[in-house]
This record gives C-alpha cells, structure tokens and sequence, in this order.
C-alpha cells in the first residue's frame, strides 16, 4: 500500500497546458508561443482550444532541450488561410473584368429587347 505523499506526488498521465507550463517551469503564455512556433513538446487536442500534454512527451522535450537526447527535427508548418483584409490582385480584376461584362450584357438587352 502506498502512503499519502507518494499518492500526491503522482503525475497524471496526461496534463493540459497550465499545468504542463508548471510542470516544464515556464509560464503559460511562453508554452503557448513555443507551440504555437512549432518549437514546443508534442501535444494533442481534444478540440480547437482544449490542448493536452503526456507526461511523458513533457520529460522528452526537457530531454532535448537538456542534451540528454537528440532533439526531433521541426516540422515547419503550412501557411494557413490568408489574413483579413488582404486581397489579391487578380481577384480584384476578375471582379471588375465581371461588372464590366454584366454591365455590357445589360446595355446590349435594355437596347435590343424592347
């Protein structure tokens, strides 16, 4: 049987990101930008916010950083969608190259039709 102490010091199989910022000894908002660069501990999501850690990937992210294992190459990630508010050049002219051909199109009918 074990005590209450060895108890209390057990770690969850699996921690979400406050406590994997404690536990690696960062705070949370430097976890979030080591993530969120692509250079932090490998985690996984239970949906879009909900972000969760293995112990176990926690101890061989300290590992690397440490030297104690080769660190695992970095995957650079794909650009995502365009931000707001940037358009595009050839999208801006196939919409005007549009107005101008259902502008003509009526002219043409509202001459021709009547």
């Amino acid at each position: 049987m074990t005590s209450k102490d060895e108890q209390s010091r057990r770690l969850p199989a699996v921690m979400d990101s406050k406590q994997a910022a404690e536990y690696l000894g960062v705070s949370y908002g430097r976890l979030r930008n080591l993530i969120w660069l692509g250079l932090g501990p490998k985690s996984f999501s239970f949906g879009k916010r909900d972000r969760r850690f293995r112990v176990s990937d926690l101890d061989a992210f300290i590992a690397a950083k440490v030297g104690d294992v080769p660190a695992e190459p970095v995957v650079k990630r794909r650009p995502g969608r365009p931000r707001k508010g940037r358009t595009d050049f050839v999208v801006i002219m196939a919409v005007g190259v549009a107005a101008v051909a259902i502008g003509v199109v009526w002219l043409i009918v509202a001459a021709f039709g009547h």
